[in-house]
């Protein structure tokens, strides 16, 4: 008998023990509550969109009269429109202004050879001045700028670099092709 009191005391402890089913770590959530989709904004047109481009171009022109000829030497300064990458484009030029005004008056147009040599570089704004550093700086010299604001805004009004010359805005250079 008691053979058998001690086996079903161990069936029992056993199944007490060992029997148990074991709980899961996964909690029960409620289904979350399903909203009605929103509808999307309206797509805008690209005529309606205001694309206002973030570079900036300042020009500065010097025109020399030697003989009969007008030599025209243009700097002109862009930046912003990648990061800190910056260039100056110097374009110099030279043409008869009686021949220019007379083709012009017949209905021709006067073409003049143009050398354009472009210096790319980086630019830096601190303190109201813009600091123009060349890529190639065996070549060009580091330029710095002053920068003048208009009244009452914070919009750049014109460039002036260490010789006092001052760079007005311009328009930037067009991508071209050449065929």
């Amino acid at each position: 008998m008691r053979k058998i009191i001690i086996l079903t005391l161990m069936i029992v402890a056993h199944i007490l023990c060992f029997g148990q089913k074991k709980k899961s770590g996964r909690t029960n959530l409620p289904f979350p509550k399903i909203e009605n989709p929103t509808r999307p904004r309206e797509a805008k047109r690209i005529e309606d969109l205001d694309l206002v481009s973030s570079e900036r171009c300042f020009v500065y022109n010097v025109e020399e009269k030697k003989d009969s000829l007008l030599f025209v030497n243009e700097n002109l300064l862009e930046y912003g429109w990648a990061g800190d990458n910056a260039r100056m484009v110097i374009t110099s030029y030279s043409y008869d202004p009686i021949k220019k005004e007379a083709a012009a008056k017949s209905g021709y147009v006067l073409l003049e050879e143009r050398k354009m040599q472009f210096v790319h570089g980086s630019y830096k704004i601190q303190n109201d001045m813009l600091v123009f550093t060349p890529e190639k700086k065996d070549k060009f010299k580091i330029r710095k700028f002053r920068l003048l604001y208009t009244s009452r805004t914070k919009e750049i009004d014109c460039l002036i670099d260490e010789e006092n010359n001052k760079f007005v805005p311009g328009d930037c250079l067009e991508p071209m092709v050449s065929m």
